[in-house]
């Protein structure tokens, strides 16, 4: 069943432990935990083409799953139609809710580092490093009264539904609090939707180096909204208040109203600051894949609506949303602790082919 929402639409918020965070859908007992996907499987799926880039990446998670011993490698290998664990991510941390599959912190270095060889050949060094950064973020909150939340780059799982293929469908999943890496794989295609990225906080040090995690995209998004004209502007900034977040955990078929200014009233100058907008997130994706995304998305790009609510400055307060046929991309800042600058929850989804839907469905 496919949910309509709009700007308006309220999110509920919770504070665990003296921490808040958004909260999208709490699942059908009224907890954290994120409800199963509605998708049905096909019986069976033809063997698919492969290419380089897909056995790559096959040949890295079977390294790493070589790593592991038996007891490990059955918490990370579920079966590729449990809808359940194909859902199971979120925006909270451990505690709140339960993820599935093996954890950093309980794996060896050299395991981790197979973990990371893998990741490394999934996304892009601009991925990876968001990886990093979210991880080095973790480490900067406090664990709640008796270890509830708990908080950590320890407390990052990855899991894989069914075992890596180069012609059937399979999935990986990484992720863990404010972080999802979702991505089916069938043959040499690979849909990464939906992926969960932000962060908190978002603003850090890492090896010496002054860190806005978020940077990039927002002055892409800056620099857009600043190279329009007066109408255009009207068309774009549809509140003065920032808005939450719509298509998080949970949201799967939910469509997403267009709103803001349509690609074709933007100049051939400005639809490309739009595809800058768009890359600076979907640039976390391997070359490959990002650019078999990017080639679709492009060519719809008259048909794809940039919207802005909240103010201009300081950069990062305001919610911007990208929609267009293949894509629907929000940045939500949270404003939870009197700075929403360094807290956000960002999505990216592809509609026409959540979880890889449009290859693995029967419908």
């Amino acid at each position: 069943m496919k949910k309509m929402l709009f700007a308006g639409t309220a999110v509920a918020a919770l504070v665990v432990a003296g921490f808040a965070y958004s909260q999208v859908n709490r699942g059908a007992q009224g907890g954290l935990q994120t409800p199963a996907v509605e998708i049905t499987l096909k019986d069976s799926f033809d063997p698919q083409p492969t290419d380089a880039k897909t056995t790559a990446i096959v040949e890295a998670a079977n390294a790493f799953l070589n790593t592991l011993t038996d007891e490990e490698r059955a918490l990370a290998l579920y079966d590729f139609g449990d809808n359940l664990q194909r859902a199971n991510w979120s925006n909270f941390p451990t505690g709140p809710v339960q993820r599935g599959g093996v954890m950093r912190g309980n794996l060896t270095e050299a395991q981790n580092a197979a973990m990371d060889a893998l990741l490394a050949e999934v996304m892009s060094p601009d991925g990876m490093n968001n990886i990093r950064y979210q991880l080095a973020a973790e480490e900067l909150f406090d664990e709640g009264p008796g270890q509830y939340p708990q908080f950590g780059d320890e407390y990052y799982f990855i899991s894989f539904l069914a075992e890596p293929s180069v012609d059937q469908p399979w999935m990986l999943q990484f992720g863990g609090h404010h972080l999802a890496i979702n991505v089916t794989f069938y043959g040499g295609q690979a849909s990464f939707s939906p992926m969960l990225t932000g962060g908190e906080p978002l603003k850090i040090s890492f090896d010496g180096e002054d860190i806005f995690i978020t940077e990039q995209e927002l002055q892409a998004a800056q620099t857009l909204l600043n190279s329009l004209d007066d109408v255009q502007r009207d068309a774009a900034v549809v509140s003065s208040s920032a808005i939450n977040l719509l298509t998080g955990p949970g949201e799967f078929g939910t469509v997403v109203a267009n709103e803001g200014i349509r690609g074709d009233q933007l100049t051939d100058e400005q639809q490309q600051l739009l595809i800058d907008v768009i890359a600076a997130r979907l640039g976390f994706i391997n070359d490959d894949d990002y650019a078999a995304e990017m080639n679709v998305i492009s060519a719809e790009i008259d048909d794809t609506y940039f919207g802005w609510w909240g103010p201009e400055q300081p950069l990062g307060a305001a919610y911007f949303r990208v929609t267009g046929p293949s894509i629907v991309m929000e940045y939500a800042p949270q404003d939870m602790d009197g700075d929403p600058t360094d807290h956000a929850h960002n999505m990216y989804r592809n509609p026409l082919n959540d979880y890889g839907s449009a290859w693995i469905s029967a419908q």
